[in-house]
């Protein structure tokens, strides 16, 4: 569903982002001792604002913003990133209730 990046040159090049804060998958597996972050690459401010009102829904996420540009990494943070493909259902109209 989402694949781990290291380094601000995995994100791929787009228009938009919608970035939140995992907070069932922060602090434990790959993000022992971080939180985790994911990324969600997208094509229009249009569909950010499905994916962001998406991610609004989700008690999980923490923190949602659409961002202009390509999110800098630090070192405490895990980012996930997850793109249409692999995570379809977010760039759904109101793809939870």
């Amino acid at each position: 569903m989402s694949t781990t990046i290291t380094s601000q040159s995995e994100i791929p090049s787009a228009p938009f982002y919608v970035t939140a804060t995992d907070s069932f998958m922060s602090g434990w597996g790959p993000a022992a001792g971080k939180t985790n972050r994911v990324i969600l690459p997208c094509e229009s401010l249009a569909e950010a604002e499905v994916v962001e009102a998406n991610a609004r829904q989700r008690s999980d996420m923490k923190s949602v913003h659409i961002c202009a540009a390509k999110p800098k990494l630090n070192r405490w943070t895990l980012y996930s990133l997850m793109d249409r493909e692999a995570a379809s259902r977010w760039y759904e109209p109101r793809s939870w209730p």
